[in-house]
């Protein structure tokens, strides 16, 4: 079962057209890879499916609804989250804060009950709590949880995002680049982690990366991109050998 369905996408900037007619789709459960050449339109499609830019043409469709179109908060609504190129957490804040910001959608409490320091309230902020430290103890940074997030290590403000981006309790989890800036020690764990948080929140993962060892050993099927059009998709070892990804990569014939 497909979660979600590109058809024919195209967004053109003034004179650039930056994605070109691509179409793929994504079944449910799957580590779906998104690779191409710096340019080739990668971070452009994340921002349509997230709602940052509308489609000039074609279509989106996320679990059986479409979607192009629907602003950013309405499709975090619906159950997609993600994670950004370059790094976009709230330096001043603690990290256990960074994560809270992103539970307010799921928050079952109203304005007033907050007013006026409700027992639902509380018991709210209870649970968004644990809930919260529980992922950061997921993803290795529960010491951390009082620290301000601009104090943290590189590599841990990755991880901080990803915490961030599934304390919206997503369907669909697109991470924009993880691994960069990551040693080879990191990019291992961080291989175990996509497959682990898999697994573990039932999830759907789009993943762009250049570090093409990670793509290879965590993406299950991948699609590839080159000037914003769809060059080759398939298994990793199919995406491997095809000539036009070497080329695209490689400059070679």
């Amino acid at each position: 079962m497909s979660l979600l369905r590109l058809d024919r996408l195209t967004r053109r900037f003034g004179g650039i057209t930056a994605t070109k007619d691509v179409s793929f789709s994504i079944e449910l459960g799957q580590l779906f890879g998104l690779i191409g050449p710096n340019g080739a339109g990668k971070t452009t499609l994340f921002n349509l499916i997230t709602g940052v830019y509308a489609p000039d043409e074609g279509s989106i469709e996320f679990d059986a609804k479409s979607i192009g179109g629907f602003p950013p908060h309405q499709i975090a609504s619906l159950g997609i989250s993600r994670t950004f190129q370059n790094i976009r957490l709230f330096g001043s804040m603690s990290v256990l804060d960074n994560v809270k910001t992103a539970c307010h959608m799921r928050r079952k409490t109203s304005l007033w009950n907050s007013v006026i320091l409700s027992s639902a309230f509380q018991r709210s902020e209870i649970e968004t709590e644990k809930f919260c430290r529980h992922l950061l103890d997921l993803l290795q940074l529960g010491q951390y949880a009082e620290e301000n997030a601009r104090n943290l290590p590189y590599g841990h403000q990755r991880r901080l995002e990803i915490a961030r981006a599934l304390a919206t309790e997503p369907k669909l989890l697109l991470l924009d680049e993880p691994a960069a800036g990551m040693n080879p020690q990191e990019s291992q764990d961080l291989m175990h982690l996509i497959r682990r948080l898999r697994d573990e929140f039932h999830l759907t993962v789009l993943l762009v990366e250049h570090n093409m060892k990670v793509v290879m050993g965590v993406c299950e099927r991948i699609h590839v991109l080159d000037y914003g059009e769809s060059i080759a998709e398939g298994a990793p070892d199919e995406v491997r050998r095809n000539p036009k990804v070497i080329q695209a990569y490689l400059g070679v014939e």
